[in-house]
């Protein structure tokens, strides 16, 4: 989704502007209209813009001055200006300040569009693919400071010495993180590796995102990033100044998380790959950075729709083993490292592949002949603490422990064979994953009844994706994914119907005139309701006014 703000305090020239990217009609194209600096800085203050087209000479603040406040909140954004003077001076002073192109206000129609779809081509020309790669490849060939990354994970996973020495650690190895400051969180996960990939390709792509996020967020913040769980990444993001203010705080969190739009749109054009994201609302303290990598780990596995590409923001709320000989013993102990992705699996809600892994376990399990043995029983407790660790996380002992005896998980003797035991795991699987469905559903079918009854009680007022990504508390492109993915239809396209069918109801009682309805079912202009009304039901509004009353008239 490319967004686009309109700006001049004429408000002609801005519905006719509006009007003429209506009748391009892309869909990855959404228009905003500002009548004034002030106006634009308050759009630019709710959403990611991507291009601002705007006039240079305006009363109060002008465009080159807008233009400075554009690029300390959206540096990526691309800036079109637009003038009725052929000011040389003036245009010299807004390409200095990093302006893409500029018009005057007599340029065709097709020149402006031009100008804009030159600046969405340069949106991502800034990271391509190869450069990120080679970048990625002379990084693995000095190494990661594997120091920093797993200090960096003790923290996150609460250890007390780690988070004490934080200070300490931050010097000598020269972190970009201030201990003492407060630090916002986001974590990453790579939803579906290509199937060509080997596990050095990963690793090398997992480096490639990180240097492909760094690249956008080193623009506004200073950030360290880490790789956990060999297909997940997390971000510890800082201002590069001090905030301040509740203002200053807001204007970081809308910078980080529209910039995760960026990061996720440039890795699936230039890795192919899908990642997803959960991000703080906020910064907090880093005495709470482990609270808050367990929310979003939560919130992460239980994203609605596929559960792939997720933008979600959290709104508050060993001793090694003697190695065994024995051929089947060692695909055990293999097969035990697969726990890991089986809560994947389960997390994310894929059920034919957690079952695949969780019955090449308990196969490999079943032919071992000692009921005592330590290493079923390592098999067997390791399956308890995933079953334990997703019924508390997700809440369900009592509605699971309705319909099974949940007390026979810490008894592994309760079971009279390792098949029974078997068939128990089985079961409490089954309900967890039928538990998750319903829940993702019912999320799901709120979300839609919302969404549809804010549209049909606003069908006047602001209807862009912004809004109702606000409304509902959803990042507005994933909105539009997620809503398609549900049912089938474009976000936009319901909105059109909507419109559509009000104009018609607002007709056929022939009590408004053309004009007011136009404005009734949120037209900026007569002459876009025309085209639109024209195209969708080839009458004009006027004539199909005057063929309903011809059939009620018999």
């Amino acid at each position: 989704m490319i967004r686009l703000l309109i700006v001049d305090n004429e408000r002609p020239i801005v519905d006719s502007l509006i009007d003429l990217f209506a009748r391009e009609g892309k869909p990855e194209l959404e228009t905003y209209a500002a009548y004034s600096a002030a106006q634009a800085l308050e759009w630019l203050g709710r959403t990611k813009i991507d291009i601002v087209l705007s006039d240079i000479r305006m009363p109060g603040m002008d465009g080159l001055e807008l233009q400075r406040e554009i690029v300390k909140q959206w540096p990526s954004c691309k800036v079109v200006f637009l003038t009725g003077y052929d000011d040389f001076e003036y245009i010299q002073q807004g390409m200095r300040n990093g302006g893409v192109d500029y018009l005057l206000k007599t340029e065709s129609p097709d020149e402006i569009l031009r100008a804009v779809n030159k600046a969405a081509e340069e949106l991502y020309e800034t990271v391509e693919a190869e450069r990120l790669v080679l970048l990625a490849e002379n990084q693995m060939r000095r190494a990661m400071p594997l120091l920093l990354n797993e200090y960096m994970l003790e923290m996150i996973h609460g250890d007390p010495e780690s988070m004490r020495r934080r200070g300490e650690r931050f010097a000598e190895w020269q972190v970009p993180l201030e201990d003492d400051g407060d630090v916002m969180l986001v974590i990453g996960r790579v939803d579906d590796w290509r199937d060509e990939l080997g596990a050095a390709d990963k690793q090398l792509m997992l480096f490639a995102i990180r240097n492909i996020a760094e690249e956008f967020l080193a623009k506004s913040t200073r950030c360290v990033s880490v790789i956990w769980e060999k297909s997940k990444l997390m971000w510890f993001i800082q201002p590069l100044e001090r905030l301040t203010s509740s203002e200053s705080k807001g204007r970081l969190s809308r910078f980080v998380h529209g910039t995760i739009e960026s990061i996720q749109i440039a890795c699936k054009q230039h890795l192919k790959l899908g990642v997803s994201f959960a991000s703080a609302v906020g910064t907090a303290p880093w005495t709470r950075a482990p609270e808050t990598f367990h929310d979003l780990k939560r919130l992460l596995g239980r994203g609605l729709g596929s559960g792939k590409e997720l933008i979600l923001i959290d709104r508050p709320g060993s001793e090694h083993p003697q190695p065994d000989p024995g051929l089947q013993t060692r695909e055990i102990r293999s097969r035990l490292e697969k726990v890991g992705p089986m809560a994947a699996f389960l997390e994310n809600g894929q059920k034919e592949s957690f079952f695949a892994e969780f019955s090449l376990l308990m196969g490999l399990s079943s032919g071992r002949m000692d009921r005592e043995d330590p290493l079923k029983l390592e098999v067997y407790y390791s399956l308890v603490a995933l079953f334990l660790a997703y019924l508390n996380r997700w809440g369900l002992h009592d509605e699971i422990g309705a319909s099974l005896d949940l007390g026979k998980l810490s008894r592994f003797e309760s079971h009279a064979s390792w098949e029974e035991a078997e068939e128990y795991f089985i079961s409490i699987a089954e309900c967890l994953f039928e538990q998750k469905n319903v829940d993702r559903h019912n999320r799901e079918d709120d979300l839609i009844k919302h969404i549809r009854l804010y549209v049909e009680r606003n069908l006047a007022g602001d209807l862009s994706l912004t809004r109702i990504g606000e409304v509902v508390g959803y990042n507005p492109y994933y909105l539009t994914r997620l809503y398609k993915q549900i049912t089938n239809e474009g976000l936009t396209e319901f909105i059109a119907e909507a419109r559509l069918a009000r104009a018609k109801k607002l007709l056929e009682n022939n009590r408004m005139i053309v004009q007011d309805i136009s404005r009734a079912v949120g037209f900026m202009t007569e002459q876009s309701f025309y085209r639109f009304f024209k195209k969708a039901t080839n009458l004009t509004p006027q004539e199909y006014r005057e063929r309903h009353a011809d059939l009620q008239n018999g």
